[in-house]
């Protein structure tokens, strides 16, 4: 099954000023490959990262469905077309209900994993002049999500999503962003999210302990 890609992105690490916030180094601003761009393990060339715990192996890559910006309609009057927080891949038809951690994708020359949702941060807030913008995201689990790159390859402006395999366990981005946010104490999703091998470490971990936590049964 192919996803249509509406548009693959990368941004430079540039000194932007929203509204009347402080300046601040950021690559959020985000704009449409033109040629064909090598995905490698560490991401997209051309794309920069500003700042620790955005970029990495385990989040080489981030996306965001189209479907899920029109919940965003209400708050922003600007509403862009495409890279609209940030992300290199704006699809439609893979929102948080149809994505699970582990999940493999052919785009392009590459294959891509699904490894986690993102973090919402502060500088989309301050971009949109949403100061509640993070809250809403992670309350609504509509976050995006990230991938690692299994195999490295050419990506070419026309590159669609192929769906290779579904991951047996069906840990979905939305049950991910709900242990996350807004269900921390569900113990049947903790421990079917233990059971995914895809799962990166910190969050192996961070869901382990919130299991102990719940059941009594925690090590010191």
């Amino acid at each position: 099954m192919e996803y249509e890609v509406i548009n693959i992105c990368t941004g430079k690490i540039k000194t932007e000023i929203f509204g009347s916030n402080r300046p601040k180094k950021t690559a959020v601003s985000k704009y449409p490959i033109q040629q064909p761009a090598f995905l490698s393990f560490l991401g997209l060339e051309g794309d920069e990262h500003a700042y620790q715990g955005h970029g990495g192996p385990n989040k080489a890559i981030c996306l965001y469905d189209k479907l899920d910006y029109d919940m965003w309609r209400p708050y922003i009057q600007d509403m862009p077309e495409y890279a609209m927080f940030g992300e290199n891949i704006t699809t439609i038809g893979l929102t948080k209900d149809q994505l699970a951690i582990g999940d493999q994708f052919k785009f392009g020359e590459a294959v891509i994993q699904v490894t986690e949702g993102r973090g919402p941060c502060n500088t989309i807030a301050k971009k949109y002049d949403v100061p509640d913008l993070v809250k809403l995201m992670s309350a609504a689990h509509a976050t995006g999500c990230y991938f690692r790159v299994l195999q490295e390859g050419i990506v070419t402006p026309d590159s669609r999503l192929e769906l290779l395999e579904k991951h047996p366990a069906q840990f979905t981005l939305n049950a991910f962003n709900a242990l996350k946010y807004t269900d921390k104490k569900n113990k049947a999703l903790l421990e079917k999210a233990l059971t995914v091998d895809a799962l990166p470490e910190e969050h192996q971990l961070k869901f382990t302990k919130q299991l102990q936590k719940l059941t009594g049964r925690i090590n010191y």
